[in-house]
This record gives C-alpha cells, structure tokens and sequence, in this order.
C-alpha cells in the first residue's frame, strides 16, 4: 500500500493541474468549487468560480448578499437547488461559525458525504476519504470490480477507507480524482503514463475499457415546449418560476407545453415564430420553440423589464438562448451571442427579417418589425429602468 501511495502522490506533485481552489486552503473556496463541481466538470466551473469569488470573495459578502444576486451568478451551472443550499448553509455558517469536522458539514443546507469529506480533507486536513465518478472508476479498473450503481460506490468508498493516506488526506484525495480526470478517463484510459499502472488488475488482463461495468441507462423523455416573449412598447414580461417547477425562483419568459396558457397568461393569440433549439435536463431531452407576442396591454401576470435589464436577472440557460434569439429578432443587438451550437435552428428568414429592419431603419422596435409601422429613433433601444423599480408588476 504504502508504494501505492507514494507513486500516486509522486505523480500530483509534479503534474496537478493548477486550480485556483488549489492556491491556498480556505475553508470557503474550497467549499464553493465543491459545491460547483458536482455534477459539472473543471473546465466548465472556472469561469463561473472566478465570477463568484470576485462578486463574493468572502464568507461574509455572500451571506449578506440578496439571493438574486447569488443566483445570477450561478444561472449557467445547472443544478439550481445547490446555489440555494449553498447561500442558506453560507448563512448558517456566518451566524454559528464554520463546521469542524465532516460531520458537522453533513449538518448544513445541501451538504453530503461527498461535499462534508471533500471540504474536510483538503481544507481542514480531516482523515476521511472522497469518493466521486473519478474515483469509482479507478477502483473499478484497478479491482476488476463488475459492481454498478450504489454497489460500486460503496464498494469504492471501502477501497478508499482503505488506502487513505494519513498525513496527506487532502492531497491524497485530490490526487485520486486528479488520476481518474486525465489518466483513468472514461474513454480511451492513458495506462503508458499512468503512475500506478503496475497495481491495476484490468491493465494487466487488457480488459481497461470494460470498467467500470455501464449502468442501465434512464429512459429518454421527450419534450416541447414553447417560450413566448411579451413585448409592450419598451417592455417585455418575464415570470419567476415557482416552486415544484423547474429552475425554481429563477426568471424567464412564459414557457408552457400547452399554448392556451401561454394566451392566458401573455394575453396573446398571435406568436411570430423567431427560433429554435434543443436542451437536455437530466432525462428529458427538450424542443424549444421561440416566439416574439405583442399584446395590446401588460398581463399582471408577469413582471415587466426594460430589454437590457433583463441580462441582470438570473436566468436558466435555456432562457438565455431565448433572449439572445429575441435580441437579433427585435434588432436591439447586431448578432446573437451564444448561438453557435450545433443544435439551435434558427428560422433565417424572420431572422434576415429582423436584421435588415435594423440595417434599413434604426428606428424601429419590435411593433415596426413585425407590424411594419415606423416608430421615432429615440424608441430604438427601451430607455433603463431604475433598479429599484425592478420586478415590479404594472397595470
């Protein structure tokens, strides 16, 4: 075991990747990277962590920050429950004092073994082992287990109990993930560079490739939903999704499968189609269809923004492909950023539309676009509106 350790540690000292969470051992950068990190890989994370800690650098500042706010910089990352659970613990925490042990991190909003250990190893050096994909997958190859599911991750978490390293727990651990993030990956492992492929089972029966034994993937759920964005002179309506919905408490147009709520709650009958594109949510794999209403009056149900406001709330990522299709369809922005992916289908010719609208006459809104009556240059782009007026419903 000990030349296990020794090779392993050997190879993260000289080849670890360099992690801002890794620059230092505080206890509330680690926390938030591992909060982050669930479910979402390193290189999706650092944009969004080099956001948060410039908007939030302390334990303190997110505490006492507004939960908007906190959610705005976390809408992109999926999994909006941990941004709420991070925010109500960062709180708890600020109030009676930063845990001590893994156990007393299991005690907070939205902790698990997994965050509780992580957290407790490598920020507080606490002799307790992490086990995520990485690590199931490296004791699988390096077992030849055939156990899947909830088998494989407690047998891996016995495995490593076992082989924790005493005096370097958070190196120790950090360096299991590391190997199974750019050696022991899911396809194609890198044995020739691999430091511990001289104690790997599966290496040295050529069977690599067959472990970890696959799972039984979930069923597919196909789904279309619609999103219509309201526009009413210089506004446009947004709802904040309730609880039991999807992206709870986040913002974005109305978005149903069923029309007939979107006619009641938009007071529109008429959707001019813009765009469209698909999204994944776990399962559910998702057509989107992009419409632009404009409704005689503001619905009450919805809470009106001016159009650049809406980059200042938090939105979903689906609901930030729709604002930039309704950007270039309103032709208050010259391209739509973001909109590069293979999957969105654009409707070109009300795009064109759009955009030549702007090219010909700069003063035109989303009521001229479609409707073909020029408005006054002052009206091409919605002038702000003061913060403080943000959300608010009007009549």
């Amino acid at each position: 075991m000990r030349d296990f350790q020794l090779a392993l540690l050997t190879w993260y000292d000289a080849q670890k990747r360099d992690l801002p969470w890794r620059r230092s051992h505080d206890i509330y950068a680690v926390w938030v990277s591992e909060t982050m990190l669930q479910q979402t890989t390193v290189a999706a994370v650092l944009p969004y962590f080099e956001r948060w800690m410039a908007a939030f650098p302390t334990l303190q500042d997110l505490a006492r920050a507004p939960r908007g706010k906190v959610e705005r910089f976390w809408a992109g990352l999926g999994y909006y429950s941990r941004c709420r659970r991070l925010h109500e613990a960062a709180r708890q925490v600020a109030d009676q004092g930063w845990p001590r042990t893994s156990q007393d991190w299991t005690r907070l909003p939205g902790v698990g073994c997994y965050t509780a250990n992580a957290v407790a190893s490598i920020a507080q050096n606490e002799t307790v082992a992490v086990v995520d994909g990485n690590v199931e997958r490296v004791f699988a190859r390096a077992t030849c287990s055939d156990a899947t599911g909830a088998a494989l991750r407690r047998q891996a978490q016995a495995w490593a109990d076992q082989c924790l390293h005493r005096e370097r727990p958070g190196d120790w651990n950090q360096a299991l993930m590391e190997l199974g993030a750019l050696v022991c990956r899911p396809r194609d492992p890198n044995c020739p560079v691999c430091p511990v492929a001289s104690f790997c089972q599966s290496q040295e029966a050529g069977t690599q490739s067959c472990y970890p034994r696959p799972s039984p993937k979930p069923k597919v759920v196909e789904l279309e939903h619609e999103i219509w964005i309201p526009v009413v002179g210089e506004a446009v309506g947004l709802r904040q999704s309730p609880e039991g919905e999807w992206w709870q408490g986040l913002w974005g147009f109305p978005r149903f499968a069923d029309k007939t709520q979107l006619e009641q709650i938009t007071l529109s009958r008429e959707p001019r189609l813009i765009g469209s594109f698909r999204h994944t949510v776990t399962c559910h794999r998702i057509s989107v269809r992009v419409s632009i209403v404009t409704p005689p009056t503001r619905s009450k149900a919805l809470n009106w923004f001016a159009w650049p406001e809406v980059g200042q709330l938090a939105l979903p990522a689906p609901q930030k492909r729709a604002w930039n299709l309704g950007r270039i369809a309103l032709s208050w922005t010259d391209e739509p950023p973001g909109l590069k992916g293979e999957e969105d289908e654009l409707v070109a010719g009300e795009q064109r539309k759009a955009v030549e609208a702007k090219r010909q006459d700069k003063g035109q809104d989303a009521q001229s676009i479609f409707a073909g009556e020029p408005l006054a240059a002052s009206k091409v782009l919605p002038s702000p509106v003061a913060l403080g007026s943000l959300g608010k419903e009007t009549n």
